[in-house]
């Protein structure tokens, strides 16, 4: 759970219904009525909505569910992925705001609600009309907590922080291959937040074509396919603690799902952060990926709790 004495941390994934998470994570042979948030909230603290990014058909029915589903953990959160139509082809209309209004009331109204996540794509680089865009969605979002993914580094300058700070927003630190002209992964607190977004530093395979998953439903890309190893999540659970006095809230999400690798980083960071006390972990998974047996509370997912007997 997130520390509540001291600056909360909370560490989740991007998505809980993911192709990895089912084939690895989830009880091979769930109980009848099996709410996969809800199992995954007995693990996690947050979860980055990202289906909000596709279409603006969610509802508030959908929010009351999800709230129903982490209701055990109270201190779970939820990040919201903000539709595409903002961000990448700009084609959002005005009742789709008012779709995305009314989808978020139910998380904002019961405090789970972490903010909006409004990322920009490589292709969106510093131009003066695009602050006056940024400026834009502040007002048409001003209840709602913003952060903001810039993934070109031709917004990495000191200013850049200066404006979102000015407009009451947030700077994602994005973690990506160090290619291109890639944003660098950098510790930004702004406003008394800190969210760092960790897709993985695969720069052989990050323009890798997306491609079906064996099941022949599901859609992954080879550009995410990365584990963090030891060194690399010390460091950041080092940078976690640098931040903690300045941020109320830090968010740390893992992006790396291909072979269920976003949740083996997400367990051993839990682990870093907790000053290395164990963390739960399904049973199951930790006979997978054995690295997490001495870092893990192993918890049994045929119990009646999960699983049919």
């Amino acid at each position: 759970m997130a520390q509540q004495d001291r600056t909360s941390v909370y560490i989740g994934m991007g998505g809980w219904d993911l192709f990895p998470f089912n084939k690895y994570f989830y009880p091979p042979k769930p109980k009848r009525g099996f709410r996969k948030l809800e199992f995954y909230s007995q693990f996690f603290d947050v979860v980055e909505v990202n289906a909000t990014f596709y279409n603006t058909s969610l509802t508030s029915a959908h929010a009351r569910q999800w709230l129903r589903d982490v209701a055990a953990n109270k201190d779970f959160r939820f990040t919201v992925k903000l539709y595409k139509g903002f961000t990448h082809d700009f084609t959002a209309t005005k009742q789709e705001v008012s779709q995305i209004h009314a989808m978020l009331e139910p998380l904002a109204g019961e405090q789970k609600l972490g903010g909006i996540i409004i990322q920009f794509p490589y292709s969106f680089t510093y131009r003066a009309d695009r602050c006056r865009y940024l400026a834009q969605l502040r007002q048409i979002f001003r209840p709602y907590e913003l952060f903001v993914e810039l993934r070109h580094n031709s917004w990495d300058f000191p200013n850049c922080c200066t404006f979102l700070e000015e407009l009451e927003m947030h700077f994602v630190n994005i973690d990506l291959p160090r290619m291109k002209r890639h944003m660098p992964f950098k510790v930004v607190t702004l406003n008394g937040a800190t969210y760092f977004r960790m897709m993985g530093r695969n720069s052989a395979s990050w323009d890798n074509p997306w491609r079906v998953e064996s099941d022949g439903k599901h859609i992954v890309s080879d550009r995410y396919n990365y584990l963090y190893n030891a060194w690399e999540l010390e460091h950041l659970a080092y940078l976690i603690g640098k931040v903690q006095p300045a941020s109320k809230n830090v968010y740390v999400i893992f992006h790396n799902d291909p072979e269920a690798n976003s949740l083996i980083n997400g367990f051993q960071l839990r682990h870093l952060v907790r000053n290395k006390q164990r963390v739960m972990v399904p049973r199951h998974f930790v006979n997978i990926h054995p690295m997490l047996k001495p870092i893990s509370n192993s918890v049994n997912i045929h119990h009646p709790l999960f699983a049919e007997e």
